[in-house]
């Protein structure tokens, strides 16, 4: 972007610049948003006599919200951003100058945004620009002066930025902390955070999530840290007291670090030529470790070595190893492998392991769980990153685990317990029965403890030993039983399915009142009494994207994978349930993870959408709108924006309709799609958008979901052609998901 091209179009002051930039994508060009630019002026108290520096000014974007101070400083680099910044903003003053070789004058106000990711070198050190950038800053301050810094998130947790952290704590005052979302500032890659740094000693930190209405003298902080909890790290994650409950239930007992109990190990990397389509080892991910199980795929890679290296040796998997991702803790629980056969797998480096004599003890607490929910508690507040947060080794090896006061820990091994005579095995039930009477006595107004839960398995274990571990049997006879039940359901839902289709209603009525009672029936069944396990193993044995699917989605599949079985079974059967079920799969998934989703992105961003849609939602002078199709999504998104999540609904015709206006004309007029493009390309690969894939979609809704809802019958050969195509349809989506 340069001076002569925002003449030519018009373009002469921040916030029309700043539009610009938005309908014209360039790489690399950074503009600062006012909800960062509105909180850096009001944590300035400006003053005409107040002193301002802002070194790396950019396009004056703050600057533009300081002009009082007939002191204020404004230095860039950036020949270019100089250049547009005196024209965007003729009555204020900017310098060319590198910004670390300033030297000149003290001042009351110095704020910085250090070019990310780069490192200068300094007496042949590579040292981070954030470090120099902060270091200038701080000299640059007066006896009461304050530092406002926009620096990346890294800033707050890693080591090599700790010794700055330190000299602040120790020095000065870290006054306020602010947490941005994710990609408030365009072409960045980092998440953010403004901090501010006062001369001036303070005792306490206010943490806050950014919001566009922050007003320093009402606003209420997220929390507040004491100056001496501010140590290794600084991150909102890390301090937020969500984060921090698993402390007081921890502190009451004794517990161990993780690191005490086993051996912790990460995976190795492969590059790319490593990875083949045969070989000795599978080369297991985290996409293979899903509720608690090993879940294998044609997908897989393996390795062909002869001769491993150290780390390459440790990462095979061996009996007894607990796996589990080193990040979306939140979806998964843990995995122990119980197998012979320990040559056949190798983890990747995103997968973590523990390993030693007392896995089955450290198992059978992280298969409780209060056990499970206390161990991700402690790793939700180590990670690091919001977006994709990652626990590093280090951290996970001081997870604590609570110890039980048993003699060995070994006794939570099936293994040892089976050596055991019956009297032993006796004997350690009475230690059991005496602990758990302990427990009870110090129980705290929850209706259990962790160590209770966890005291409460091993003694399970320990009774399933004693009686040759046989308890499944009454499960199992609930569900022949509940099976008994199937024919009538199909039945009656097959009645009602032909009495709905023959209503005089147009097609998307019909299949709104379709679904509307497969819900109702499927739900008088109860599927969760009847045994699907089994169905839900055989799509993921063609569809390994199965655990990235939407709750719902999860549900939708196997149940429609039933109905397939069983309305087969009957008379002249119609398969129009089983395909509006798979259809209620792909419009949910579609729903969830991107109109939905982009939805609560706009109220994240706190756009006002009439100021930023303007155009989409805006008329001509004969009163017909600027455009048909993206008015009624502009004012349906409007619609939405006033109403709970659960409310916002799009149809699987609407959705399709919509993301192929992304690839048309009107893309380039409508701010709008251009918007909704730019977030559906963060969550998906741009072949979503392609022509061919959108067809796929729109056969499906054309020649099955809305054929389900005519009085004809969906036959078995009309049933067979949709589920091949339904399937391609969803490993299509997936596919291009970006996980």
């Amino acid at each position: 972007m340069t001076v002569e091209e925002l003449k030519s179009n018009g373009i002469n002051n921040l916030f029309s610049a700043s539009e610009f930039l938005k309908s014209n994508y360039e790489k690399g060009v950074l503009f600062i948003p006012d909800t960062i630019s509105n909180v850096i002026s009001e944590l300035i108290k400006e003053e005409e006599s107040t002193c301002i520096i802002i070194l790396n000014s950019n396009f004056g974007e703050i600057s533009s919200k300081v002009s009082k101070s007939k002191n204020l400083i404004n230095i860039d680099i950036n020949s270019n951003n100089v250049e547009i910044s005196k024209y965007l903003n003729p009555s204020l003053n900017f310098l060319n100058e590198n910004p670390l070789t300033y030297k000149e004058n003290k001042f009351d106000y110095v704020v910085t945004f250090p070019p990310l990711g780069q490192r200068i070198n300094e007496d042949g050190r590579q040292i981070p620009n954030e470090i120099l950038y902060v270091e200038k800053a701080l000299k640059l301050l007066n006896e009461k002066g304050t530092a406002i810094l926009i620096l990346p998130n890294s800033f707050l947790t890693a080591k090599i930025y700790l010794g700055i952290r330190n000299f602040i704590t120790e020095n000065l005052g870290l006054v306020r902390l602010f947490t941005l979302p994710f990609g408030i500032i365009r072409n960045t890659g980092s998440e953010l955070s403004i901090l501010e740094v006062s001369k001036s000693k303070t005792t306490e930190t206010k943490f806050y999530k950014l919001n566009s209405d922050f007003n320093k003298n009402i606003s209420i902080p997220s929390f507040t840290i004491q100056k001496k909890e501010l140590t290794e790290r600084w991150d909102f994650n890390f301090h937020n007291p969500e984060n921090q409950k698993h402390k007081k239930i921890l502190i009451e007992f004794a517990t161990k670090k993780i690191s005490e109990l086993l051996d912790v190990h990460l995976g190795t990397p492969f590059h790319n030529n490593e990875r083949k389509q045969n070989g000795e080892y599978k080369i297991l991910t985290p996409r293979n470790i899903k509720n608690g199980f090993l879940e294998e795929s044609q997908n897989d890679n393996f390795l062909e070595k002869d001769v491993l290296n150290k780390r390459e040796e440790r990462a095979i998997i061996r009996n007894g190893d607990i796996l589990f991702p080193r990040y979306n803790r939140d979806k998964v629980s843990i995995y122990t492998h119980q197998s012979d056969d320990e040559n056949k797998y190798i983890a990747n480096h995103h997968i973590i392991i523990f390993r030693g004599k007392n896995a089955e003890y450290v198992k059978t607490y992280l298969n409780t769980e209060s056990g499970l929910k206390l161990f991700n508690q402690q790793i939700k507040q180590q990670a690091r990153g919001n977006v994709v947060s990652i626990i590093s080794l280090e951290d996970l090896r001081n997870i604590q685990i609570p110890i039980l006061p048993i003699n060995d820990f070994e006794y939570a091994s099936v293994r040892k317990l089976t050596n055991l005579s019956i009297n032993e095995l006796l004997n350690i039930k009475n230690e059991y029965e005496l602990l758990k009477v302990k427990y009870s006595n110090i129980k705290t107004q929850k209706n259990s403890i962790p160590q209770e839960e966890f005291l409460n398995s091993l003694e399970s274990m320990l009774i399933q030993v004693l009686k040759n571990q046989k308890e499944h049997s009454e499960n199992l006879l609930n569900i022949e039983n509940k099976i008994d039940d199937v024919k009538s359901f199909l039945q009656n839902l097959s009645s009602d399915f032909k009495e709905i289709k023959e209503l005089p209603r147009d097609i998307e009525e019909k299949i709104t009142r379709l679904n509307k009672k497969l819900e109702e029936k499927i739900t008088s069944i109860n599927f969760e009494q009847i045994k699907i396990d089994n169905y839900i193993q055989e799509i993921k044995n063609w569809f390994e994207y199965y655990d990235l699917l939407e709750s719902k989605s999860q549900k939708y599949l196997p149940e429609a994978e039933y109905i397939l079985d069983h309305i087969s079974k009957l008379d002249n059967p119609d398969y129009s349930p089983f395909i509006l079920q798979y259809c209620r799969a792909l419009e949910n998934e579609l729903l969830s993870k991107i109109f939905r989703a982009y939805v609560q992105s706009l109220i994240d961003k706190n756009i006002i959408f009439e100021k930023e849609f303007a155009w989409d939602l805006g008329k001509k002078e004969s009163g017909k709108p600027n455009d048909e199709n993206t008015y009624k999504l502009s004012k349906h998104i409007q619609k939405c924006l006033t109403k709970m999540q659960d409310e916002w609904f799009f149809e699987l015709g609407t959705m399709e309709i919509n993301l192929r206006f992304l690839t048309g004309k009107t893309l380039a007029k409508s701010p709008l799609l251009k918007d909704l493009k730019q977030f559906i390309l963060i969550k998906f690969e741009e072949e979503l958008l392609n022509i061919n894939y959108l067809d796929e979609i729109k056969t499906i809704i054309r020649d099955y979901r809305n054929q389900s809802a005519h009085p004809n019958i969906m036959d078995e050969e009309k049933a067979r052609l949709f589920h091949k195509q339904m399937k391609e349809c969803l490993i299509n989506l997936m596919e291009k998901y970006k996980i």
